[in-house]
């Protein structure tokens, strides 16, 4: 049976709505509670439309992380051009919008070989970008990159961000204080280097 106009201007943009639904029970509940009849409902369209721009749950779920993925890696690129290379990306990585998330799509992966190679296949453009802004940020202190390789540099930034975004998910916060403070005093004594130079 053919749509109506009506039909159709009701399922117009559903694909994104029930992507970001997806995304919304992901962070707030986590990705088991992302059921095709969930989604659909918090979409606001008809169940049939999940499997009709999706044929699995797996695709929507892949669907989802690859739009996440390329906002991400989106922003990331711009901490290449940055004033401040090392402090966009531990801006960027302390993100929960993101955090919570990329959580949850670790905690899938462990379930599904799809969700494990796209997240494979991100982390990998992730970490090229992250350890060419470290790069910049390095080169423009003189640092010996031999000695302070870019891509430990950039992990140590990254991961440590993500550790306090993995922590708060389960209400852990003892040290983050303090670990944000030295951190943030640590981007500011490298700015205040970097703009000495530029005088």
């Amino acid at each position: 049976m053919a749509s109506t106009p009506k039909s159709k201007d009701k399922d117009a943009g559903a694909r994104e709505r029930l992507m970001e639904a997806t995304a919304q029970i992901m962070r707030e509940e986590g990705y088991a509670a992302a059921t095709s009849r969930r989604v659909a409902a918090r979409a606001g369209v008809r169940s049939a439309l999940v499997y009709y721009y999706f044929p699995t749950m797996d695709d929507l779920f892949v669907a989802v992380l690859q739009a996440g993925s390329e906002a991400s890696l989106a922003r990331m690129r711009q901490a290449i051009t940055a004033d401040e290379p090392l402090r966009t990306l531990w801006e960027i990585n302390t993100d929960p919008r993101w955090t919570s998330l990329y959580t949850e799509f670790v905690a899938l992966a462990n379930h599904r070989k799809v969700i494990s190679a796209e997240l494979k296949s991100y982390a990998e453009r992730v970490r090229d970008i992250e350890t060419a802004a470290a790069t910049v940020a390095l080169r423009a202190h003189r640092v010996n990159l031999t000695e302070f390789p870019p891509v430990a540099i950039s992990m140590l930034v990254a991961q440590t961000a993500r550790s306090l975004g993995n922590e708060s998910a389960i209400g852990m916060t003892q040290g983050h204080k303090e670990l944000r403070e030295l951190v943030e005093r640590f981007l500011d004594k490298v700015a205040s280097t970097e703009q000495a130079q530029a005088t």
